[in-house]
């Protein structure tokens, strides 16, 4: 914000009225204008997503950390499939609920109780066909579920419409579970909406956030950033799942810094009780969050279109699949883009058999996606 100066004012004193015209051409002294508060001024955007009460930490995401390490060990499960060998669904399944001690650590939390509830079934039933498929060694192809070869000689387990299941899993379950639970529970009013408690604090047992910032605390813990999240991030932390997915498109659209300084605005408007500034950050993250998953998925789009390799073509696309699947889960009150426009695009342009999807459909779904989230500038890039 500029601060005037204004020169030769002289104050008359009933009602602290300004009149240029009285002013004595020797009065030499500034006066400088009064600050304005306004939405930009009132919170300032930390460094680092770190704050502090009583000289204690009020920042606590413990809960999300569980489940990422969680996805990150079913993950690598699921590749002993891509690579050959047999696992169990009912492993798979275990994992997903967190049951019969399936982790390389306990954990008290689970994927599944947080996962977009009418979808469940859906995971279950790709988690039992990847048990049932894993252990084939023979090749893939059109109607026969197998393996595909990668430019890079790394195999992955499809299956006869030519669907990576580690991916529409791994990936899938970043939209039902970990955008889903961001978007459409902790950045609600439910979460941090005024009636939410901004006062109390707990330090007999530890804890020196309040309910809300608790919750804002939760919804980024499911990001995977580090808490020094930035543009081209080089840093110390380790970057996961959606972090993953921003620093990929942060070369083209400053992904990083972009949400990584609303949830830091977000964070500190709350601790300072500035309700104001908190919506418009929030309003923000549903925005960018969106733009997010939209280029990731024009991202694939672009590599399915380009890659010579056929297991890499498929690997691709069925990332893009599964990206494209997460906005379904946006908030509905908040969505750029229409539950049948999703529909249409991922049963009719991309369709059930990966073997059958075309350029025209891919570069279809690229234009629509690029067209609502204001990316036609770098849908090539991507």
């Amino acid at each position: 914000m500029k601060i005037k100066h204004l020169k030769n004012i002289c104050i008359i004193s009933l009602g602290l009225v300004f009149s240029l015209s009285s002013c004595s051409n020797d009065d030499k002294e500034d006066v400088t204008a009064p600050v304005i508060p306004t939405e930009e001024n009132k919170v300032a955007t930390p460094p680092t997503y770190e704050f502090s009460r009583l000289g204690n930490s009020t920042v606590d995401y413990s809960g999300q950390t569980s489940r990422l390490n969680q996805l990150t060990e079913l993950t690598a499960e699921m590749k002993k499939a891509d690579a050959g060998s047999s696992i169990s669904a009912a492993t798979l399944k275990d994992m997903f609920a967190n049951q019969n001690n399936p982790f390389s650590q306990v954990y008290s939390k689970d994927l599944k109780s947080k996962t977009f509830a009418l979808d469940v079934d859906y995971f279950e039933d790709l988690m039992d066909q990847m048990g049932a498929l894993s252990g084939i060694t023979t090749s893939a192809s059109n109607g026969t579920a197998g393996l595909m070869t990668r430019a890079s000689g790394a195999t992955i387990l499809v299956d006869s419409n030519g669907r990576e299941l580690t991916q529409l899993i791994e990936k899938g379950l970043m939209g039902a579970t970990l955008y889903n639970q961001i978007v459409n529970t902790y950045l609600t009013e439910d979460k941090i909406g005024r009636t939410v408690d901004n006062d109390a604090i707990d330090t007999a047992n530890g804890n020196y956030y309040t309910t809300m910032e608790h919750h804002f605390d939760e919804a980024f813990g499911y990001m995977g950033f580090p808490v020094d999240f930035s543009s081209n991030y080089n840093g110390s932390g380790v970057i996961s799942f959606w972090g993953k997915y921003s620093n990929t498109a942060d070369d083209n659209i400053q992904m990083n810094d972009r949400l990584m300084n609303a949830f830091k605005r977000g964070r500190a408007a709350i601790t300072a009780k500035e309700y104001a500034v908190l919506d418009e950050e929030v309003n923000k993250l549903y925005e960018e969050l969106e733009v997010m998953i939209a280029a990731t998925t024009i991202y694939y789009i672009n590599q399915t279109i380009s890659l010579a390799n056929a297991g890499d073509r498929h690997h691709a696309l069925s990332e893009a699949y599964a990206f494209l699947r997460a906005l379904r889960y946006s908030n509905a009150s908040k969505r750029k883009i229409n539950q049948a426009d999703i529909t249409d695009m991922l049963e009719n342009r991309i369709g059930n058999n990966f073997y059958n999807t075309t350029a025209t459909n891919l570069n279809f779904i690229k234009n629509t996606l690029s067209a609502a989230y204001g990316l036609d500038s770098v849908k090539d890039q991507l």
